[in-house]
């Protein structure tokens, strides 16, 4: 088998296509904690439009190293990785846009912090995503920092007609910023500072205190795994709702510098 053969893949087991080699296009401070940066290239022309709230990888790859994204790859070799979700993706330009919190020192944080037009990247994706039930009417959305692109994205996506509430958990008043250019929201915005409460600890007491809800109601809810365990039980076993109608996902962990990307809270 030459280099540039890949062996087929068992049967049932998904292929993962290869990365994508990108270059930074543009780099935009959002809000003092957030930085919006646009990646492009011809490569990114076979990029798949993602769902709603759907995740890539960004590949970290040192200085020095080359990793040919049309070859096949051992894990071995992989560089390290970070999962976000794009924000927007422009088939005609070839471009996604990726909006990146900045938390302090850490591989993605560090990088995002000094990116410069130009600067290399490797993608990987897209997977994942959510697609609004059909003939939902009522939707709430409960977010940290972390999904607020998602929720940006699945605003968009909803349905004419279907109703919308969204409670957004952020660190500060300078955090606060619309969910989409083209969706108006009236988000309510859940501060952590000036009372220093741990991440999603505000999150969870606004969730255990919203009004009632239509009964057709459906559930979004995206932040650290932790408290989305929490909100999740407080929605079934506190507020009613049934576990079919909340989809939950564990966008980051405390603790945990690089949290698998597939925590539904199913367990």
């Amino acid at each position: 088998m030459s280099e540039m053969q890949q062996a087929p893949a068992p049967r049932g087991k998904k292929v993962r296509p290869p990365p994508r080699a990108a270059i930074v296009r543009a780099v935009e401070r959002v809000t003092p904690e957030v930085m919006r940066i646009t990646f492009g290239g011809p490569e990114l022309a076979t990029f798949q439009p993602p769902r709603p709230g759907a995740h890539i990888k960004l590949l970290f790859a040192p200085p020095g190293q080359t990793w040919p994204t049309g070859d096949p790859v051992k894990d071995a070799v992989r560089p390290p990785s970070r999962t976000y979700t794009p924000r927007r993706f422009n088939a005609e330009k070839a471009e996604i846009e990726v909006e990146f919190v900045l938390h302090g020192a850490g591989l993605a944080s560090s990088w995002a912090e000094g990116a410069r037009v130009g600067d290399r990247m490797l993608i990987g994706g897209p997977g994942g995503g959510y697609e609004p039930p059909e003939g939902i009417e009522n939707l709430v959305i409960i977010a940290d920092d972390s999904a607020l692109p998602a929720a940006g994205m699945i605003l968009e996506a909803l349905p004419r007609g279907c109703a919308s509430r969204v409670l957004c958990e952020v660190a500060n008043p300078g955090e606060a910023r619309p969910l989409s250019p083209s969706v108006a929201s009236q988000p309510v915005w859940i501060y952590r500072t000036p009372v220093n409460a741990p991440p999603g600890v505000l999150l969870e007491a606004a969730v255990a205190a919203l009004a009632p809800q239509p009964p057709n109601t459906w559930f979004w809810v995206a932040c650290e795994a932790a408290s989305m365990r929490r909100i999740r039980e407080t929605l079934v076993s506190q507020l009613g709702f049934e576990r079919s109608r909340i989809h939950t996902r564990g966008y980051w962990k405390a603790g945990d510098t690089n949290y698998p990307d597939h925590d539904y809270g199913a367990d």
